[in-house]
């Protein structure tokens, strides 16, 4: 089944911006840095961009998909690599790991994100599987899992202020052979006020 089909039979849940929900605002992730710069412009050459809600690569093979959490972010990422092919992909969502989803085995490199830092823009390379992966956040950092030899695509959300909230795709034996991104606005800090401690005047015609 190609990409196409693969996202037509695949159902994601999206999350609807509310006001529990804000935007992300400063500049694009690695445009400090001059490498980081030459990297994205080079990659961008190469890839076409993919937009929310689209999964690429040659597809076939099982569903998988991050767990749906409302109440907490991305703050971790557990990549898997073996035979030059990314085996799998791990979310920890607050303090959780979710569960790893993919084919087993390979060296898993971890990655954990500051307090309040999103991923905003993924580069993927594929052949037959996936063969690497390359990660912007909202910090100016970027992360390697892989190697980024192939077809080369990126993967931003529609909506600027939006990060990686979910990782969805299909995966056989090998490796991962689809994959896609699910973008939202980040969750706000619940605000909570004081209570309000009324006093009255022995002179006030309250309660009397």
């Amino acid at each position: 089944m190609g990409a196409q089909g693969a996202q037509e039979s695949i159902k994601v849940m999206w999350r609807v911006p509310g006001t529990t929900r804000r935007p992300v605002t400063g500049e694009s992730p690695g445009m400090h840095q001059p490498e980081a710069m030459l990297l994205l412009l080079t990659l961008a050459l190469l890839g076409g961009p993919t937009w929310a809600g689209k999964m690429y690569g040659p597809g076939g093979g099982k569903y998988f998909s991050t767990t749906e959490d409302y109440d907490h972010e991305i703050t971790g990422l557990r990549v898997s690599v073996g035979l030059l092919l990314v085996k799998s992909v791990q979310v920890k969502l607050g303090d959780s790991w979710d569960v790893k989803l993919g084919a087993l085995g390979g060296n898993t490199q971890e990655v954990t994100l500051q307090p309040g830092e999103y991923i905003t823009k993924v580069f993927v390379a594929f052949q037959a599987f996936l063969r690497g992966m390359l990660m912007y956040t909202s910090k100016d950092r970027y992360f390697y899992f892989g190697k980024l030899d192939g077809q080369i695509s990126s993967a931003y959300p529609s909506q600027e202020g939006q990060v990686l909230v979910g990782i969805y795709g299909q995966y056989q034996l090998l490796g991962i052979k689809s994959i896609g991104f699910e973008w939202n606005y980040p969750l706000e800090e619940p605000t909570t006020e004081p209570p309000v401690n009324l006093t009255y005047s022995t002179n006030s015609p309250v309660g009397r």
